[in-house]
């Protein structure tokens, strides 16, 4: 044995592994080594459950888990949901060989993968060198995660000097850092060397991802394309095609590229996102909001659900709410809100949840109900967590809809620096996404301007119809705005009551009741409201 026993005995474990023989073989050997504190589960979903209630030294998961997540979307969930443990070690079973991350050492991979049938030994060796080395790369690492790239490089370098076996991991954990740092100079050419002394698919790779950083793209479509011919790398060389897609603004062959990605992993929850995303990008609205009730069908309830689908869905229905009429307004709400609410428990995470509250404070103010949408609000405001971009860019939806136009504007300016970060690192998606909603919120603030403007002016003219045809659609892109909702209630009570208009009437009158509205403004309410039909006031 490499590592004594003593040493294993105090370390956690948890095993992973939907053959209940295999299992009981696996945990036997383990036991030998010296492990004593084991957790053996049959699936993803129960591993997640564990790992959530206490952190593990070591996991050792099969890569075939039967129906549900594998091996390896069992480590990204784990790692997305922050529940693995700074310095464990992540180990993969598999019978059959299995096709190893090619690119993306920095931002985390399996230590090590055991191909059955292995005895204790081998089992034994490959847990204790991947943990030593996870140990001699670990202040790479910190210092990389730490965004101090050139204590990170200087680490880099003490590694090769004390650990020689390690050099060429420790090269390409090194030149990863460069690229980090946003050098694909440096990159580029540590990559290079690599291949000059031996041709490994990682370093082909790194080079078409330094020419990407570097903008000089024609090269790295060039290296790209002729990685596509290798199977092993494909996958990884597909992801950066998407990439150099995007930074040349071809949306419509990115989305070609997503499309080829999804048929090696139709369940990757990313590449789902960008889809979808890139329809929206591409104005295809119908399409995207068909993709996104898709993957509610087909995934829901099953281990491949996740709470993006629903948030995705649920925007679109309000977008779709707000530019529908009266007939139609009703329906497109009740959908946004069914979709929502019908958001699985074990998906409402604390930090999912408030997302989801977010967009349902959105549609409450379309329904007039000012007190529950602060309140939602209020409740996410609490929370002390960081918000990914799209909900972000929700926030500062919500807020130009609650006529705040200084909060809309910090959290538009908020989501625009967190892309800007993620472009420095090759992310090109985040970036068009806020572009595309910054356009959206300057169009949405230019026609309101327009609406309002057109109904004062129709009111003027004395013609009621057309002015609550230019307020209403004013009102439902910004509920907040007190004046154009007092402008609203007088146009109601010119035109004849109307049942179809009770509704709109209703949440009007319910959301200037709750606004703080000036003196001026409550007397104006209190004597537009007189004049109102009995069958608004019901």
């Amino acid at each position: 044995m490499i590592l004594q026993s003593r040493f294993y005995k105090s370390k956690k474990l948890l095993l992973v592994e939907d053959c209940e023989p295999v299992r009981a073989s696996v945990k036997g050997m383990l036991q030998q080594i010296g492990f004593e504190q084991i957790t053996a589960v049959a699936d993803a979903s129960a591993g997640l459950v564990q790992a959530q209630k206490q952190q593990f030294d070591f996991i050792l998961a099969d890569f075939q888990l039967g129906d549900g997540k594998d091996g390896s979307q069992f480590f990204t969930e784990l790692k997305l949901q922050g529940w693995l443990k700074n310095g464990a070690c992540f180990a993969i079973m598999s019978a059959e060989p299995v096709r190893q991350p090619v690119h993306g050492v920095l931002a985390g991979q399996p230590d090590c993968y055991l191909l059955k049938p292995f005895s204790y030994v081998e089992l034994e060796k490959k847990l204790a060198k991947a943990f030593q080395t996870g140990i001699a790369l670990r202040k790479i690492f910190q210092a990389a995660a730490a965004a101090d790239y050139p204590a990170a490089l200087a680490q880099a370098d003490e590694v090769v000097k004390q650990y020689p076996a390690l050099t060429l991991q420790t090269l390409r954990l090194k030149a990863e850092v460069m690229l980090a740092a946003g050098d694909g100079r440096s990159a580029l050419a540590l990559y290079q060397y690599v291949c000059e002394q031996r041709d490994f698919s990682w370093a082909r790779l790194g080079q078409a991802i330094a020419l990407l950083q570097l903008a000089r793209f024609a090269e790295a479509d060039a290296a790209l394309q002729a990685l596509l011919k290798h199977e092993d790398i494909k996958p990884e060389a597909l992801a950066h095609l998407v990439q150099l897609a995007l930074a040349q603004g071809e949306l419509a062959q990115a989305r070609d590229w997503v499309l080829e990605l999804l048929r090696y992993n139709a369940t990757d929850n990313l590449y789902q996102q960008y889809y979808g995303n890139l329809l929206q990008l591409l104005a295809d609205d119908a399409a995207a909001t068909a993709y996104w009730q898709k993957l509610l069908q087909q995934y829901r309830f099953s281990a491949f659900d996740h709470i993006e689908p629903y948030l995705a869905l649920g925007r679109n229905q309000l977008k779709a709410a707000q530019a529908a009429d009266l007939a139609g307004f009703n329906l497109q709400l009740k959908q946004f809100f069914d979709t929502l609410n019908s958001v699985p428990l074990k998906l409402l995470t604390v930090d999912s949840a408030a997302r989801q509250k977010i967009l349902l404070a959105h549609g409450y103010l379309l329904q007039g109900e000012g007190a529950k949408s602060e309140a939602l609000i209020a409740e996410v405001q609490a929370i002390e967590f960081e918000l990914p971009i799209s909900s972000m860019l929700d926030l500062a939806w919500y807020y130009f809809a609650s006529n705040d136009s200084q909060a809309a504007s910090q959290w538009l300016q908020q989501a625009t620096a967190a892309a800007n970060t993620l472009s420095k690192s090759g992310e090109g998606m985040a970036s068009l996404i806020v572009k595309h909603f910054s356009s959206m919120l300057a169009s949405s603030s230019k026609q309101l301007r327009v609406w309002q403007q057109q109904g004062s002016q129709q009111l003027q003219e004395n013609k009621p119809k057309a002015a609550l045809q230019a307020l209403r659609s004013a009102f439902l892109l910004c509920p907040g705005h007190s004046a154009t909702a007092l402008s609203l209630v007088q146009v109601l009570g010119i035109l004849p009551g109307h049942k179809a208009l009770k509704p709109l009437a209703s949440g009007v009158l319910q959301l200037l009741n709750s606004q703080a509205l000036s003196a001026k403004d409550r007397s104006r309410l209190a004597g537009l409201t007189e004049h109102l039909p009995e069958l608004y006031l019901e």
